[in-house]
């Protein structure tokens, strides 16, 4: 329990802020794309220098199930240290009421931290459960079945400890919807001038 509390605590204070995203000179970009059935990236770069920083992509997903509708993280890479949760906070304002849901398929260590942080920490963010695929949580409805190849490859125990097998992928953060209410994050960024939004 100490242990998953200290890491909270270091995964809040290494995050970045929009504020200290702009005393950086970073800028953010979000681009519509077409991966899945359509969504978008967010690159992050220098002022003046045009190579991503870091970039996050999310879809809607194809093949997955209806997984309430929700986009799919798809992708992500980050070459500072602490920016990984602001890509996912901007990532998950533009999926909108639809909602944010890790990769289908497999996620990183420090990805699945994030994903933990927000089921945890974070009351800004509302998650919703995700069924499997077929259905066995609501075997009549549809609408939530989803594939939970990651959240049954990795569940977590109390000492954050990630550990292989799936007897219950429930529990996992990576089995689930976030949505937040509103943009305060990209409206922030707006206001410090630092994020463009094509398409």
């Amino acid at each position: 329990m100490i242990r998953q509390l200290i890491r909270e605590m270091l995964l809040t204070e290494a995050a970045y802020t929009p504020e200290m995203a702009a005393e950086s000179d970073l800028l953010f970009r979000v681009v519509k794309t077409k991966w899945g059935r359509g969504g978008w990236t967010v690159f992050c770069e220098k002022k003046g220098d045009y190579w991503p920083l870091g970039e996050l992509s999310i879809a809607l997903p194809l093949g997955m199930g209806k997984c309430l509708g929700a986009y799919e993280v798809n992708g992500s890479e980050s070459k500072i240290d602490g920016l990984g949760p602001l890509l996912y906070d901007i990532a998950m304002e533009m999926a909108g009421p639809a909602g944010l849901m890790p990769d289908r398929r497999i996620v990183s260590s420090s990805a699945r931290r994030v994903w933990d942080f927000y089921l945890k920490s974070r009351s800004d963010v509302a998650n919703h459960q995700l069924d499997s695929k077929p259905g066995t949580i609501t075997p009549d409805v549809e609408e939530d079945d989803c594939n939970q190849s990651s959240a049954s490859d990795y569940v977590t125990n109390d000492e954050w400890n990630y550990i292989k097998g799936g007897e219950d992928w429930k529990s996992s953060p990576l089995s689930k919807v976030y949505r937040k209410r509103g943009t305060p994050t990209i409206d922030r960024l707006r206001e410090l001038g630092i994020i463009e939004i094509v398409g």
